[in-house]
This record gives C-alpha cells, sequence and structure tokens, in this order.
C-alpha cells in the first residue's frame, strides 16, 4: 500500500470510528460534562505557556551568558535558538505519533524528560552541555502544543471548537511573550540567570504530576476502548477493528510511514496547508525577531534596566487578551450562524478565514506605527500601544489559521499542525540570528519598516 493510500484509509478509519462513537457511546468526548472538556483544555493550556515560555525566557540572560562563557552574543542567541530547532524534530514526531498511541501519555511523557534535559543548562558548567540540553528540552517540551490540535478535536464539536481553540492558543500564544519578562525580573534579581530554567523544571514536573492524575486520554478509538473493557457487551466496537488494525501494523516499518511520513505528504499535496505555513511562519519568526528587538529598543536606546526592558512586551498580550474576548464574541453572536452552507448544511472550515484579513491589516499598520516611534525623543507609551495592533493581528491569524487547519484536517489534525509548528520553529529559530546586526546596521525604524513591508 503506498503512502498515499495508506494516509487515506487511516483518515477513513479515524473519522468513521469518530461518527459512530459519538452515535453509540456516552464515554465519546464529545459527550463528556463541559467541567471535564474546561479542565482538559486549561491544563493543556498551562502545558502550552510552560513550552512556549522555555523557548524564550534565557533571551533576557544573554549578556551574562556572554559574560560567563566568553562568547559572542549570535552564540549566546543559540540557547534560544537551538531550543526551537528541537521544536522541529518534536512537532514531526509528537504530533503524528498521538495518532496511534493517544494524547495524554506522549504528553505527560514529553514534559517530564524536558524538564529533566533543562538540568543540563540548570546546572552545566560547559557552553556544550546548555546548548545540547536546550535542544533536547525543545525537542521533548513541544509536546502539548503538538497535541493541542488534536485534543482540541478530541473534545469539541465542530461548533465548540472555534471557542476552545480561541482560548488554547491564546495561552499558548502569550507564552513566548511571557518568557523574556519573567527570564528578565530573574536574571535582574540577586538569583543567578540560571534559575530561569530551576522554575522550568519545577513548573515541568509539577504540571506533568497534575496531569498524571487530572488529565483523561481524548483520543476517542482508545477511550472507547477502554469504556468497552470494563462492559460486559457483545456489541462489535469499531474501535476494536482499528485496534486490530494497528496490532497488523504495529512495525516500525508501518508506524513510520503512516504516522511519520504523513505531515511531510500532507504539506507536499495541500497547497491551502503550504501557503498557510509559509505565511504564518514568516509571522513567526518576526516575533521571535522582536524579542531580540524590544531590550535593544527599551534597554540599550532607551536606557531602562534588566527586567523593565521586557516589559512593553506586554502590550502584545494585552493585544491577545483582547481579541480572545472580541473572538468568543464573534464566534457565538456571528460564525456560528454563518458557518453552513445554506443549500446543502454542510460546515465551511472557510468561514473561519474572514477575521484573518482583519489580522493581515493589523500587524503592518502597528509594525509601522512601533518603528517610527521606537526612538527615544518620542514617549514610552506610543510604541507601547502600537503593540496592541501588532498582538491582534498575529494572534487573529494563527488562532483562525489553526482552527482551519483542523477543521479541515479533523481525522489527521496533530500531522497537518505538527508540520506545520516545525516550519514555523524553523523561521523562530533562524530570525532571531541577525536581529542584533539587522537592528544595529538599520536602525529600529528601518529595519522594523522592512518587515512590515513585507507583511
Amino acid at each position: 500500500m503506498g503512502p498515499l493510500t495508506a494516509i487515506a484509509v487511516a483518515e477513513r478509519d479515524v473519522e468513521a470510528a469518530n461518527i459512530r462513537l459519538v452515535d453509540i457511546d456516552p464515554e465519546h468526548p464529545h459527550n463528556w460534562p463541559m467541567a471535564k472538556k474546561v479542565r482538559v483544555i486549561m491544563i493543556l493550556g498551562l502545558m502550552n505557556i510552560l513550552a512556549t515560555v522555555a523557548s524564550s525566557i534565557l533571551s533576557p540572560a544573554q549578556a551574562e551568558i556572554m559574560e560567563e562563557f566568553h562568547i559572542d552574543k549570535e552564540v549566546a542567541i543559540l540557547t534560544t535558538t537551538l531550543f526551537l530547532v528541537g521544536y522541529i524534530f518534536g512537532f514531526l514526531t509528537f504530533g503524528p505519533l498521538s495518532e496511534k498511541f493517544g494524547r495524554k501519555w506522549p504528553l505527560i511523557i514529553g514534559v517530564t524528560i524536558s524538564a529533566l534535559f533543562e538540568l543540563m543548562p540548570a546546572l552545566g558548567t560547559n557552553l556544550a552541555t546548555v546548548l545540547v540540553g536546550r535542544f533536547f528540552a525543545g525537542l521533548f517540551g513541544i509536546s502539548p502544543v503538538a497535541v493541542m490540535g488534536g485534543v482540541v478535536s478530541d473534545c469539541f464539536a465542530t461548533e465548540q471548537r472555534g471557542n476552545a481553540m480561541a482560548i488554547a492558543v491564546a495561552l499558548m500564544f502569550s507564552g513566548p511573550t511571557f518568557g523574556p519578562v519573567f527570564g528578565g525580573f530573574i536574571v535582574a534579581s540577586p538569583l543567578h540567570w540560571r534559575w530561569t530554567m530551576w522554575v522550568m523544571i519545577i513548573c515541568g514536573l509539577g504540571l506533568a504530576l497534575i496531569a498524571v492524575v487530572l488529565f483523561p486520554e481524548t483520543y476517542p478509538p482508545i477511550v472507547l476502548q477502554r469504556a468497552q473493557s470494563c462492559k460486559a457487551s457483545s456489541l462489535e466496537s469499531p474501535s476494536e477493528t482499528e485496534k486490530e488494525k494497528q496490532d497488523s501494523n504495529s512495525n516500525l516499518g508501518q508506524i513510520a510511514k503512516l504516522y511519520l511520513i504523513r505531515p511531510f505528504w500532507l504539506i507536499l499535496t495541500q497547497p491551502i496547508l503550504t501557503l498557510l505555513t509559509i505565511y504564518q511562519s514568516l509571522l513567526y519568526g518576526i516575533l521571535y525577531l522582536f524579542y531580540q528587538s524590544y531590550p535593544y529598543t527599551f534597554g540599550t536606546l532607551r536606557g531602562w534596566p534588566t527586567g523593565l526592558n521586557t516589559l512593553p512586551l506586554l502590550g502584545l498580550i494585552t493585544g491577545i487578551l483582547l481579541t480572545t474576548i472580541l473572538m468568543l464574541l464573534y464566534n457565538h453572536l456571528y460564525f456560528r450562524h454563518h458557518s453552513h452552507d445554506p443549500t446543502t448544511g454542510k460546515f465551511l472550515p472557510e468561514a473561519r478565514l474572514p477575521p484573518m484579513i482583519l489580522g493581515g491589516c493589523l500587524i503592518p499598520a502597528g509594525m509601522f506605527w512601533y518603528a517610527w516611534t521606537a526612538t527615544p525623543s518620542i514617549p514610552w507609551a506610543s510604541p507601547v500601544c502600537a503593540n496592541l495592533l501588532i498582538g491582534s493581528g498575529m494572534y487573529l491569524l494563527f488562532i483562525q489559521g489553526f482552527s482551519y487547519i483542523v477543521d479541515c484536517f479533523t481525522g489527521m489534525a496533530n500531522s497537518a499542525m505538527g508540520v506545520n509548528g516545525a516550519m514555523r520553529s524553523v523561521f523562530g529559530a533562524a530570525f532571531p540570528l541577525f536581529a542584533g546586526r539587522m537592528l544595529a546596521g538599520l536602525g529600529v525604524a528601518d529595519a522594523t519598516s522592512v518587515l512590515g513591508a513585507v507583511l
């Protein structure tokens, strides 16, 4: 069976089983009480914050790392970029494999191993140990983000999925912005910069323990299989048929072909996924470039001390939170009434895309505003307010893009989101490497205007 046939069959079987499970079993995640679904999303959201905060929390410590290890700034930036390089491989591993082994244990194992690898930069006495630890911490730490699309698809029907994604993505998207803020205050305190890692270790192991107790398995075939094993019923279960297929294909070759090659097949054969991924990747790279821009703008140019020079990033988070509220209202008041074809009654994933047009206009407007008000002669409040537009625009483009991908590839949401995340991580890892020279060579105004013109 070729890759296309194998993937098509897998998607058909998962979606068919999912439909039948909803019809015959109250244990299906779509039929869970809302309180249980909210618990799932909140734990997943906290783990997403943890995974994304860890990616950028070391950026305020670059000066201290340079001094301790006697290295250049570009090498110090590797503590962030190698973490994002680990994201690339983690997305392509945890997302697809969660479609075979379920969501819970890949999520918990990934967070736990990531926290243990953070011990290397926390205790390492040489640069190689720090960088290797950061790479593997990123590889395993991305597991909550990698399974996010699948968990939301598991637990929520199409009508509810937009609200769940709005909250989950808001928490995930705030993480990289909170990272420099938290890291800045830790570095500026009497604590050593390594305490940024100890905070990640403590939070990671604590959340993993909470998830063991409170986070249920959400993958429908596995949920039904466990429910049926507790019942004395002769009813033929779709999950039993699926399990037989999985058992017969359990060798490593079949797993690799069906689950690890799938993301690459999707990105090569689905033009809309390809184009959306490239656009979101460019935005993601610019976001991580901004994490280098703010300390330069408010620290180097305006003279703000470490810790305070990252506080303007809270403007991005404020924009994200405000837009989250607006998206919840939009989904409730408008989207659910206009998301189906009036003739056939079929749900239209493309109905999620119009807010992206607004987001695509807000980002360049915010970037030009920030670019030409970032000089010390203009009060700091102006560039901070520009962040509201940038944060709102980026959130709209990511939340609606992610929801569209999950709607289009429901049976393989984690594979599609995995290759999207891997491509975004490539850009996120690369952009900070040239941020310093770009800002110093062109200046904040010209450098940011170039990026705004590209968008």
